[in-house]
This record gives structure tokens, sequence and C-alpha cells, in this order.
């Protein structure tokens, strides 16, 4: 299967998790408003995310699946078998060691990630109680990356994909069970958190079953310390400790945002989701259908396939990214009313959510950079470099944080995190010579530029058209939404033909999109 099948796979059910993500914020949003309850929830619920960021994703399969893909290969299902229930056994024993500490000093880890919330205060207690229950989702989460890594060694990625979405379906739905209850603000909030637990759970559950019907059989035992646990642990711990650095920079975003008034948390989450649409189904999905092919191409030393398909995956993805950019940017204020202006998220939240958006947006294409080069420093066993990259962007996001957000406010707490991306981003690609030795084709260089160019026009025709159409007293409104599927298919004609023109008038072959050539 090509990188662009799977990350085409792997991006469809991405994105569908990311609507199923979307519509549990608008139920949030409408149900709960931008308040004390939603910024206590998100911020529990963020920690969890931030641990499983660091053990379970990016650090442990960029260890684990290198390593489990050579054994399968080399040794068979049997050995590959055995070092998957030692690699369950040790990684279960480690996160029930941490998140029993982690759920003893809860409080201080909410003093250290949320700075702004008054110890004293409903609001810290509140953030405690509901970390408390929502922070061994950590444990199921990381068993059910370990069992997707396992299917996606198989090429098997779209059930993976698929499930993510189990989290913000079961909360959501949860969380209307309690609005047609009538139950107040404070036990729907605590009833959102336990479901978000069990919705981790169920995850796992499906994750663990699925591999079984493969043959595959977790085993747990004591005797887990073997050499190739040794080899991936030992490898786990620079991408653990880079992605820790990367995560510092959403926990010191979160710890300054709690400063800002309350509600802004909410705010700025929502903006962050609109953001992770394009973000999720580009960058991530690319990244996850690259690790495993890159891993055999390296190993086997096939640098020109790598390059090769490495190039069509960007190509391909900075297509969808350019037009992405173009409408969260040019449209920020549209996307955001009629993504959440209902019920109690009013227009002051939209122009708060709106600002934000534009920040983020600005760093999406180093995002997506950053995703596809990572995983070509994991594929060759290198976890080491990426954090060194990843403190250097840290220290930068402090710099811009002390500096931009004191006049900018929620726009210049996005833009920071932006700009850590880029330095990030630009770091990975210069250094990355030794790992992958690209033959970078010069067609490539020339259908970006293309794709900028094409991008920069829509991006002036949208906000021209826009600004016809679109006016903020109409986010109340119902018009909304034929408005904004007005200028979205405005825009989808504009950038897809002034791409396709531009290619004619400067002699390309390939320029008709629909057709596999142009993604060569």
């Amino acid at each position: 299967m090509s990188v662009v099948k799977s990350a085409f796979t792997v991006g469809a059910f991405t994105l569908f998790s990311r609507f199923m993500g979307y519509a549990r914020e608008c139920i949030v949003a409408a149900v709960m408003g931008a308040g004390m309850y939603t910024d206590c929830f998100m911020v529990a619920a963020k920690l969890a995310n931030i641990f499983r960021r660091i053990f379970a994703e990016g650090a442990f399969n960029a260890s684990f699946l290198p390593r489990f893909s050579n054994v399968l290969h080399k040794d068979g299902k049997d050995s590959a078998n055995k070092v998957l229930s030692d690699v369950f056994s040790c990684l279960l024993i480690i996160l029930a060691i941490f998140v029993t500490m982690v759920l003893i000093f809860f409080p201080s880890v909410v003093q250290v990630a949320a700075k702004g919330f008054d110890v004293l205060s409903e609001k810290f207690g509140l953030t405690v109680r509901l970390g408390r229950i929502c922070f061994p989702y950590l444990i199921f989460i990381s068993l059910s990356s370990m069992c997707s890594g396992v299917l996606n060694t198989m090429n098997k990625f779209a059930l993976p994909a698929a499930l993510h979405c189990l989290p913000s379906v079961i909360v959501g739905i949860s969380l209307i069970v309690c609005y047609f209850l009538g139950l107040d603000k404070n036990i729907s909030v605590h009833i959102m958190a336990v479901f978000f637990l069990l919705a981790g759970i169920l995850h796992t559950s499906l994750l663990v079953y699925t591999i079984t019907c493969y043959k595959f059989r977790l085993k747990f035992n004591f005797h887990c310390w073997t050499p190739h646990v040794k080899d991936i642990m030992k490898n786990m711990i620079p991408g653990i400790i880079g992605a820790g650095v990367w995560q510092l920079n959403m926990l010191v975003d979160t710890s300054i945002c709690s400063y800002l008034p309350t509600g802004s948390i909410t705010c700025i989450n929502l903006a962050d989701r609109l953001n992770q649409f394009p973000l999720a189904t580009l960058g991530i999905a690319l990244s996850t259908a690259l690790l495993p092919l890159m891993s055999n191409c390296l190993s086997m030393k096939d640098y020109k396939r790598a390059s090769e398909e490495m190039q069509k995956g960007l190509l391909f993805a900075y297509f969808l990214t350019f037009f992405a950019t173009t409408m969260l940017i040019s449209c920020n204020d549209l996307l955001v009313a009629v993504a959440f202006q209902r019920g109690l998220f009013g227009p002051e939240e939209v122009q708060i959510t709106a600002s934000a958006l534009i920040g983020f947006a600005l760093g999406l294409p180093f995002y997506v950079l950053a995703k596809v080069y990572a995983a070509v420093y994991f594929a060759a066993r290198d976890t080491k470099t990426p954090v060194i990259f990843a403190a250097i962007s840290v220290i930068i996001n402090l710099i811009c944080l002390i500096i931009l957000v004191p006049f900018f406010k929620y726009f210049g707490l996005s833009l920071c995190t932006s700009v850590s991306a880029m330095v990030n981003a630009f770091l990975l690609v210069c250094f990355s010579g030794k790992k992958l030795r690209v033959n970078w084709a010069e067609s490539f260089f020339f259908k970006i530029g293309v794709q900028i160019l094409a991008a920069t026009i829509t991006f002036f025709a949208l906000r021209g058209f826009s600004a016809l159409l679109w006016t903020p007293d109409l986010g109340a409104s119902m018009q909304k939404w034929p408005i904004f599927i007005a200028v979205f298919s405005f825009g989808c004609a504009v950038y897809l033909s002034s791409l396709m023109f531009l290619l004619l008038v400067t002699g390309q072959k390939n320029w008709k999109l629909w057709k596999k050539e142009a993604w060569v």
C-alpha cells in the first residue's frame, strides 16, 4: 500500500473522529457555555491527553513499531507475540505506578498546569476532582496505542483511526442525557469525566480483541525485562523527553491562559479544535502512514523509494494544507460562528475564539511538516535529535509568550505555539540529510510554489467575497449556514481553478489534478 493511500485511509477516519470531537465541543459549548465548569473539565482532560501524547504516541510508537516490525518479519509471529506480551507487561507496570503517584499529588499537578486558579477556590477543587477521575484514562489509551501499532505494522490503519472518535461520542451522549434529565452543571461535568474514562476502557477492549483475531495474545508476566524490552525502553527515553518538552508548550499555554478571564481556556481549546481538523487529517495521518513504510525502506537502505513516497505524500498533504490554512485565516469569525455560536456560547466568545484561531492556523503548514519529518527520525531510530529541537522550540515559545501575550492576548497565545512549531520544523528539515538522503525533484518545489501562489489568490478572493455576505450580527441566525456553504464552495472553486491555471500556463503537462500523474 502506497503512503498516499495509507494516509488517505488514516486521514478519512481521523477526519471522522475530529467531526465527532467537534460535535462534542458543540454540545459542551451550547449546554455548558464557556465558564468555570467547562474550563475545569478542559484542564482535567488536557492533562490526561498531554501525558498520552508523551507516553502513548510519538515516543512509544517510534521505539516500539520499528523493533516489533523487525522481529515480526525476521523471526515470525511467535517471537513477535513474546515481545508484544513483554512490552505490554512492562508498560502496564510502569503506567500503573506513574498514574498512582500522579493521583496522590494531583493538587500539585494542577497548581503547575493552571497557576491562575486560586488554590482555595471552588474552581481549583473541581479541577482536582475531575482530574483524578480522568487521569487513569492514560493507562488504557497507552495500551490502545500499542495495539494500534501492531495493526499498523500489518497495514491495518482504518480501525485504530476510526476508534479515536469513541471518547467524543461517549462524552457527548452522556452530556445530552444529562441535559434532558435536567441535571445541574456540577453533576453533569462529573458524569462527563466518568464517561471520558469509560471511553478509554472501551477503546482498549476493542483493540485488544481485534489483535487477538490476528493470533496475537497479551499475556501479563513479571519477568518482562528482556533484551528487546530494554532496547525499546532505552530508545523511548529520548522520545519521552522530547515529547515531554514539546508538551511543556501546551502546559505553559494552559497555565498562562488560566490567568485570563474565566472561559478563556474553553475558547482557546475550541480554536485549537478547529485547527485540529486539517492537522489531524493531514499531518498525523501522513506521519502515521509514513512511519512503518520509512522503517522498512531505511532498514533496507532503499533511499530512493523512501524519498519518492515522502515527496508524493507531502505534495498531496500541502495541496490540502494550504487551502485549509487560507480558509481558517480568511474566514475565521464565520467558521467559529458556524461551528460554535449557539446556546450559551455568544458573540463575545466567538470573537475570542476567532482571534486565537488565526494564530493557530498560521502554524498549520509547519505542524504538518514537523509531523512528517519526525517520522523520518523515528524510522531511523533516532529519538535523541528531536529532543534538542523540541527543547529549543520550548525556549522560543516561552520568549514569545513573554513578548506577545501582554499585547495580543488570545491571538498572541496561539501565535507563540505556531512560531515554536515553525522553529521545530525548520530544525528537523535542516538536519535530516543524514537520516534520509532525499533526491528532491525540481517539479516538487515548483508545484509547492504554485500551491502557495494559488492559496494567496484564494485568500484575497475569500476575504472580499465573505465581506459581501457575512457580518458578525448574523452569527445567531440560520443564515450563517448557507453563507458558509457559499463561501466554502467559492473558495474551493477559486483554489482549484487557480492551481490548474497556473500549472497549465507554466507548461506543466500534469495539470489535471484528478489524474494520478499530477501528484508525482
